[in-house]
């Protein structure tokens, strides 16, 4: 591993990467690094000069008694440490649930939940310890609700009259019918108990409640299920259209069906906080970005956003990426090194499942898409390798090399490997054209 998981992405001074995609793993390295959770935190938690920054709030120092946070998702174990280490002995209590076990540098306890679908038993055990945490603080105390992609099979309990084996065969299967994962999360916050729809954040009735939290493009009041903010009459008629769409609504129990209903569910007490975006896919595209440019590339924003299926993302990026290479016109006497295309994807999953199978599929649909020799096409997940089997690297590249001196089999994807997950802001896809003549 390089660094000191999880504050330190890469060593300071570390030099450029080597091997066949120097471009590619540099600009993997600038997206995980510039999403980096641990330091976002940092950023939004910090003491200076007697005053508590938490997020877009400022307060005195010595304002609160005691601060506990929870922690859930992809990058708990790097949120927790950013806390705590932003904190120090003010942080006295805390919980923890992810995919990995709590790191042995974060002194609080925890609960591993492995990637999947929302209605895993382990849920009712996670909020329950949540909530045992939030309820025993008080007016003089803070809770900090640190969230990342993959909370929600953490915090997502089944509906009344359904076993969380029924939910989850519920999402599968709206997912199976053309929901996207988008759909699904919101499905699973509008139809969910447990910590979802605001639930958790009832919990903490009397303590002031802050959450910041690492968001991949699907937004912010899905993440997780939305513990902090309760469900709207408008989330109910989307998922009620949703589930209408793909076929499902006439299989639902009539409690269901009704809990859709603009005035139906049971809603729990609204918090007025907002969630704080800290980290969010703009950032690792930015980084990526001027990675590239700083070594002399063109570079052009493909797709902010791809929620479409492996396959169908794959060409949408590839055919939009030679329309961009094209209207640039180079030549071997062109200024430029070439032409860099980037975009951001979710590759329509559901927040919480192991997506590097859809990242395998999305690299094959590409390789088979490449038109030009030189043409190399990378993807890249900001989780690095803690979510799944470890079958699938965390980034790849197929197509040509852009270090022209190794020799490489183009049929074959080459894994540009990186160190255990840092953040999840979702996958970085990058295309690279050379100037004609530049390989």
């Amino acid at each position: 591993m390089i660094g000191q998981f999880p504050w330190d992405p890469f060593p300071p001074g570390e030099p450029d990467p080597k091997g066949p995609d120097p471009v590619h793993a540099l600009a993997y390295r600038a997206a995980v690094s510039a999403a980096d959770a641990y330091h976002a935190v940092r950023l939004a938690v910090r003491r200076e000069g007697g005053t508590l920054r938490v997020g877009n709030r400022f307060v005195p120092e010595g304002r609160y008694r005691e601060i506990a946070f929870l922690a859930f998702g992809n990058a708990a174990n790097s949120m927790a440490l950013g806390a705590l280490h932003a904190l120090g002995n003010q942080l006295t209590q805390g919980f923890l649930a992810g995919p990995e076990p709590v790191d042995p540098d974060v002194p609080f306890r925890g609960t591993r939940v492995p990637p999947g679908w929302p209605g895993d038993p382990v849920a009712e055990t996670v909020v329950r310890s949540a909530q045992e945490l939030a309820e025993g603080l008080t007016e003089q105390d803070l809770l900090l609700l640190l969230l990342s992609p993959g909370a929600l099979p953490a915090l997502a309990g089944p509906p009344a009259g359904m076993t969380p084996g029924e939910f989850a065969g519920l999402l599968m299967r709206a997912h199976s019918s053309g929901a996207d994962g988008r759909e699904v999360a919101l499905t699973a916050r509008v139809l969910g108990t447990g910590g979802v729809g605001g639930r958790l954040a009832a919990s903490a009735t009397r303590a002031d409640l802050a959450t910041l939290l690492v968001e991949r493009g699907d937004g912010a009041t899905v993440l997780g299920g939305g513990p902090s903010r309760r469900v709207t009459p408008d989330e109910r008629i989307e998922v009620r259209a949703i589930l209408d769409r793909v076929g499902l609504v006439p299989a639902l129990p009539s409690s269901i069906v009704n809990a859709l209903a603009p005035a139906g569910g049971d809603d729990p007490p609204a918090r007025t906080a907002r969630p704080v975006v800290i980290a969010n896919p703009p950032d690792a595209l930015r980084a990526a970005s001027e990675a590239v440019f700083d070594k002399g590339w063109t570079v052009r924003l493909a797709f902010l956003q791809m929620r479409d299926d492996p396959e169908a993302a794959a060409q949408r990026f590839v055919e939009q990426s030679e329309t961009l290479y094209t209207r640039e016109s180079l030549t071997p006497d062109s200024r430029t090194k070439g032409v860099a295309t980037f975009a951001m994807a979710t590759l329509g999953l559901p927040e919480g499942l192991d997506d590097g199978p859809a990242l395998g599929r999305f690299l094959t649909r590409a390789r088979a898409l490449l038109r030009r020799r030189e043409m190399s096409v990378g993807l890249f997940r900001t989780a690095g390798d803690i979510v799944g089997t470890g079958e699938f690297p965390p980034g790849a590249v197929v197509g040509a090399p852009t270090d022209p001196g190794p020799k490489v089999h183009r049929d074959h994807a080459r894994a540009v490997r990186m160190r255990r997950g840092i953040t999840d802001v979702g996958a970085v896809a990058i295309a690279l054209y050379p100037r004609p003549g530049a390989l």
